[in-house]
C-alpha cells in the first residue's frame, strides 16, 4: 500500500526539511573526525613539548658530561700531578667543571663570567639552571677519586599542566673517575719496541712491562718461552710472538704512559764542567762527587767498594771482569756513556739521595731518589749495554731516555728478594735470564712510570 507523506503539498514540494535533515547521514564521518582531533591534536601538542624536554635534557647531559670529565682532569693534577708533565692548578675543581658547563651554556644565576662561558646573561620568565660539582671518594661502594657533576634546568609547564605539572625540571648527572694503574709497569720503552731475544727468562711479581711505541711489535718476543710477566702489560701499539702465548697477559692500544723522569733529564743535561768548582780530579781512579768530583774517560779503576754519587763527561768502558759492588749513583753527562764490552759482575744498589752541585735544584735532586744510571747518550744503533755475569744485579733505576738499553741482570739468585729494579729508557731489548720488583721504590720515595685514566662511570 503506497503511504504519502503527509508534509507534501499539492505542487509536490516538500514542506519538512528538518526532519529529512534529522535522517541524513551526509557529513556524519567528517564530524566524528573533527571531535576524535581534539584529543589527538593535544596529544600532539602534549609530545611536543615533551619533545623539547629531551632535548633540553640531551643538552645537559653533554654539558654534566663535560663538566665531571674536565673536573676529574683537574683533581688528577691535585691527586697525583703526572710525572713529566705539568697542569695548572690555578683555579679548583669546581671552577673547572663549571667552566665547561658554562661553556656549554649551563650557568648558576649570575654566574656566567667563565672564560669561553655561552650562558644567557637573562633567562625567559620562569627559567632556571643550576650547576653543581662535587668531589667523591666513593662512588656506587666503591672507593676511590670521583667528580660528580649535576646539571638542571627548570622550566614552566604549559600543556602539561592539564596533567597537574605547574614546572618541569629537567636533571642531568655525570660522573668521572680518576684511575692509576694499580702495578705500574717496572719497565718502560719510551719511543721502540721492547723485546726478548733468545731465551731469557724475565719474571715480575709485583710489575709489568709498558711500551710507548705505536708499532705492531712495540712488545715482541721472538724464539723464547721463559718469559713469565705475572702482572698487566701495556702497550700502544700491538703484541707479537713467534711461539707460546707470552701476549696473553699484554693490554695492546693503550694510553702512552709518561716519561716520569723527563724534568731530571733537562736538569742533568744542563749541568757543565764549571757546576763542580774545586770538584775536578784527573787519572784513572774513580773518585765520588762526595769526594771530587770525577770526569775521567776510559776505562779507569772503581773503588771496591764503589759509595756514592759519580759524574762522567767521557766515554766510560768497563773491560774484563772486574768485580765493582756498593751503593752508588753513576751519572754520565755531557757527552758521556756508559759501555760494557766484558763480562764484569756488577752488585750496585743506588743511592738513596745522591749528591750534585748547587744547580741542581731541590726537586731535580728528589727525582733522583733511588737512581742507579743516568745515560744521555744520543741515539746510536748499538745502545747502552747494562749487562754483567749470572750474579750480577742492578738495583736502582736505570734511565736512558735517548738511546735504546740491552738489559740482562737482576739474577734471581743474587739480587735481593725486593728492590727498586726499573729500566726506563729510549728502547728494551732483555737478554739473560731477570727479575724484576719494583716493590721498594715506592717505600723508598723514588719516581715509578704510571698513568693516570679519567674516565666517564655514569
Amino acid at each position: 500500500m503506497l503511504v504519502r507523506s503527509r508534509c507534501r503539498t499539492q505542487s509536490g514540494f516538500n514542506r519538512c526539511p528538518m526532519l529529512d535533515m534529522l535522517r541524513c547521514r551526509r557529513g556524519s564521518a567528517a564530524f566524528a573526525t573533527v571531535v576524535a582531533l581534539v584529543p589527538l591534536i593535544g596529544a600532539m601538542a602534549l609530545g611536543g613539548e615533551a619533545g623539547s624536554w629531551y632535548v633540553t635534557r640531551q643538552r645537559a647531559q653533554g654539558a654534566a658530561d663535560a663538566a665531571a670529565y674536565s673536573g676529574a682532569l683537574r683533581l688528577a693534577c691535585d691527586n697525583a700531578p703526572q710525572p713529566g708533565t705539568t697542569c695548572s692548578n690555578a683555579q679548583s675543581v669546581d671552577w673547572r667543571g663549571k667552566q665547561v658547563a658554562a661553556q656549554n651554556s649551563f650557568c648558576n644565576s649570575g654566574d656566567t663570567s667563565y672564560p669561553g662561558a655561552t650562558c644567557a646573561i637573562s633567562l625567559p620568565q620562569g627559567v632556571s639552571k643550576s650547576v653543581q660539582i662535587a668531589t667523591l671518594g666513593s662512588w656506587n661502594g666503591t672507593p676511590g677519586n670521583y667528580v660528580q657533576a649535576t646539571v638542571s634546568q627548570q622550566q614552566p609547564a604549559y600543556l602539561a599542566q592539564l596533567l597537574g605539572l605547574s614546572t618541569i625540571n629537567v636533571v642531568a648527572t655525570a660522573v668521572a673517575s680518576v684511575d692509576s694503574l694499580a702495578k705500574p709497569p717496572c719497565v718502560l720503552a719510551l719511543k721502540d719496541p721492547v723485546t726478548f731475544q733468545g731465551s731469557p727468562t724475565v719474571s715480575s711479581p709485583t710489575c709489568g712491562i709498558s711500551s710507548n711505541s705505536t708499532a705492531d711489535n712495540a712488545i715482541g718476543f721472538k724464539g723464547n718461552s721463559g718469559i713469565q710477566v705475572n702482572a698487566p702489560s701495556y702497550t700502544v701499539g700491538g703484541c707479537s710472538q713467534t711461539g707460546g702465548s707470552q701476549c696473553t697477559g699484554v693490554k695492546t692500544y693503550q694510553q702512552p704512559i709518561p716519561d716520569p723522569l723527563s724534568a731530571l733529564q733537562t736538569a742533568i743535561g744542563a749541568l757543565k764542567t764549571k757546576d763542580f768548582p774545586n770538584k775536578a780530579c784527573s787519572g784513572s781512579i774513580a773518585v765520588s762527587y762526595e769526594v771530587g768530583a770525577c770526569y775521567n774517560s776510559g776505562n779507569p779503576t772503581f773503588p771496591s767498594p764503589m759509595n756514592g754519587t759519580y759524574y762522567f763527561t767521557g766515554n766510560v768502558k768497563l773491560n774484563g771482569s772486574p768485580t765493582i759492588t756498593g751503593t752508588a749513583t753513576l751519572i754520565f753527562f755531557g757527552g758521556g756513556s756508559f759501555t760494557i764490552v766484558g763480562t764484569p759482575t756488577i752488585q750496585l744498589t743506588a743511592m738513596k739521595s745522591p749528591a750534585g752541585p748547587s744547580t741542581l735544584s731541590a726537586s731535580a735532586k728528589a727525582l733522583m731518589t733511588d737512581l742507579l744510571i743516568y745515560d744521555d747518550e744520543a741515539y746510536t744503533k748499538q745502545g747502552v749495554n747494562i749487562s754483567g755475569t749470572s750474579t750480577s744485579y742492578f738495583n736502582g733505576t736505570v734511565y736512558v731516555p735517548n738511546t735504546p738499553v740491552t738489559y740482562g741482570g737482576n739474577s734471581s739468585s743474587s739480587a735481593p728478594a725486593t728492590g727498586c729494579y726499573q729500566v726506563i729508557a729510549y728502547a728494551v731489548n732483555f737478554q739473560g735470564n731477570t727479575s724484576l720488583d719494583n716493590s721498594q721504590c715506592k717505600s723508598d720515595g723514588a719516581v715509578k712510570p704510571n698513568v693516570q685514566t679519567v674516565r666517564l662511570v655514569q
